[in-house]
């Protein structure tokens, strides 16, 4: 049985009829041509498109006459000039399991890898490739986690209001101002009348005060929310510097 992924046939084909064609149009741009007397005349007697014609006899001549230019090149991008190498790979898929979406991993990247940052889409595509396209269980609690390497590195700070049967004899309503080390998990407690901007500010540097004395941890940074007060200016920023 003849095997017809082997026969050259269309490759010589595409190459006998280029060769006829180009000399043909160099007798023609040489006014050398017995039949036709402009290139205009030339493409519609041989019923060929002038852009393809030129694309094809331009490849031509920059490759030296090479007769393998009048064939066919692959359509698409090249095998792997365009997929990310295997680190960057590696590095998309680390952040991905920490659950980084596709738009806070090329947030990330960026900061590293600049002009080589796969796109979003990219990311996605690396992602299907190695099936975490889809957000696991793990990868959720993941992100939830904030590691931290030594006590006191961050402190976390929230507010609770307490029942107001918490003190039978008392029917005023109070509040729990708490401070937690990250790491430690050790954490400090304070009951505030209210919850107004001073009140929070001292409670707060309470918690510091007996942490400190002790624990012996001094933070660095604190991580709170919108929870504990409304007024306060002194807790606006979501990540504010201890001193």
């Amino acid at each position: 049985m003849r095997i017809n992924t082997k026969d050259d046939t269309l490759k010589k084909n595409y190459i006998q009829k280029y060769q006829f064609l180009i000399e043909e149009y160099e007798a023609v741009k040489a006014k050398q041509h017995l039949t036709y007397t402009s290139v205009g005349e030339f493409y519609r007697a041989h019923n060929t498109c002038a852009q393809t014609f030129l694309k094809y006899y331009g490849r031509y001549k920059a490759s030296g006459k090479d007769l393998a230019s009048f064939l066919p090149g692959k359509r698409g991008p090249r095998f792997k000039t365009r997929r990310p190498s295997e680190e960057i790979e590696q590095m998309v898929l680390q952040l991905r399991d920490k659950g980084c979406n596709k738009y806070e991993i090329n947030d990330i990247l960026q900061a590293k890898l600049e002009d080589r940052t796969p796109s979003p889409s990219g990311i996605y595509n690396i992602l299907k490739r190695h099936g975490k396209n889809r957000l696991k269980q793990a990868m959720k609690e993941e992100k939830r986690r904030i590691i931290k390497e030594k006590a006191g590195e961050l402190a976390h700070i929230d507010c609770h209001h307490l029942s107001k049967d918490t003190i039978a004899s008392d029917n005023n309503r109070y509040y729990l101002i708490c401070v937690i080390d990250a790491y430690t998990r050790i954490a400090w407690a304070e009951v505030m009348p209210d919850i107004k901007a001073l009140t929070v500010m001292f409670g707060t540097l309470h918690c510091f005060n007996y942490i400190s004395r002790y624990y012996d941890i001094r933070f660095a940074e604190a991580l709170t929310d919108n929870v504990l007060t409304l007024e306060s200016r002194v807790f606006q920023d979501k990540k504010i510097p201890v001193t």
